[in-house]
C-alpha cells in the first residue's frame, strides 16, 4: 500500500462532519500524524500506555495546527480537534490491524524524515 492509498483509506473512512475541515486539512493532519506517531513506543507497550500516547499525539497535532492557523474561529477549532482524533484512531487501527502495516508506516516516517 502506497502513502497516497492509506491517504485516501483513512479519507474514506472518515464520517461525513468530520470531512468539514477537507480534504487538504485531513492530509496534513494524517502526514503529522505518521511523523509524530511513537510506533516504538507504541509496539512495546500495554493498551493503557498506548492509549495515553495517542491522547498525547492528539494534543500535539491540534496544538500544531492551532499555532499554523492564528486566526482559526472556535467553531474550526472544535471541528478540527475532532478530526484529529479520528484520524489517529483509524492510522492506529489501520496499525494495528497487521504486522505489514506496522512495517509500512514505518517506511512513510523514515521517507518522510529523509525529505524533510
Amino acid at each position: 500500500m502506497s502513502y497516497a492509498e492509506l491517504q485516501e483509506l483513512i479519507w474514506s473512512q472518515l464520517s461525513l462532519r468530520k470531512r468539514l475541515a477537507g480534504r487538504a486539512a485531513c492530509d496534513r493532519i494524517l502526514r503529522r500524524a505518521v511523523r509524530v506517531l511513537p510506533t516504538g513506543m507504541m509496539s512495546q507497550s500495554n493498551p493503557t500506555e498506548q492509549n495515553r500516547l495517542m491522547r498525547q499525539t492528539q494534543s500535539d497535532i491540534v496544538r500544531h495546527e492551532r499555532h499554523n492557523n492564528v486566526t482559526m474561529g472556535i467553531l474550526l477549532t472544535i471541528i478540527l480537534s475532532a478530526l484529529v482524533s479520528e484520524v489517529i484512531k483509524l492510522l492506529i487501527a489501520w496499525w494495528r490491524a497487521r504486522s505489514e502495516n506496522q512495517v509500512l508506516l514505518r517506511g512513510y516516517q523514515l521517507e518522510m524524515t529523509s525529505n524533510g
